[in-house]
């Protein structure tokens, strides 16, 4: 892959978090109930975003190198218009609670089985960390939805 399309695949995987953050900050408002719930899930992604921005950095510095990857830049491209979507969807007012964890749980599932940010082979220790961070958090974010998801589905919301 050419230069200019890795830098341009980092920026997408960030641009990707921060759709994640606007959806999240929407349900947030959709479901006032849940919106501390939403909200922490938002900012945290926003923090992603910061973090990949920091790795491309890292990477155009030839600090860091980029590991064989699966993804794909119309993949991440498409995954971020269905944020968008499901985005205005709930501003809309036309996804249920349980819709949005539905969503949000798919999403965050999807990104630990693409192994999303295994793209940054990072050897450093600091940098070995901010990947490491991503992916726990990405799975802490699963757990959250999961367990709400449950939680609601089993009284019947």
């Amino acid at each position: 892959m050419k230069l200019e399309h890795l830098y341009e695949l980092i920026d997408e995987i960030r641009l990707h978090e921060l759709a994640l953050a606007n959806m999240y900050n929407q349900f947030a408002k959709s479901h006032p109930d849940y919106t501390q719930f939403w909200s922490k899930l938002a900012d945290e992604e926003s923090r992603h975003a910061k973090l990949i921005e920091s790795l491309g950095r890292h990477y155009r510095n030839g600090h860091i190198d980029l590991s064989e990857f699966k993804l794909n830049l119309q993949a991440i491209k498409t995954s971020i218009t269905h944020l968008e979507k499901q985005t205005q969807a709930s501003k809309n007012g036309n996804l249920s609670l349980l819709n949005s964890l539905s969503i949000a749980l798919d999403i965050e599932k999807s990104m630990i089985d693409k192994k999303f940010f295994a793209i940054f082979d990072l050897d450093g220790a600091k940098q070995a960390q901010i990947r490491s961070g991503l992916e726990k958090e990405t799975l802490k974010h699963r757990h959250k939805l999961e367990n709400l998801f449950s939680k609601l589905n089993n009284t019947g919301l």
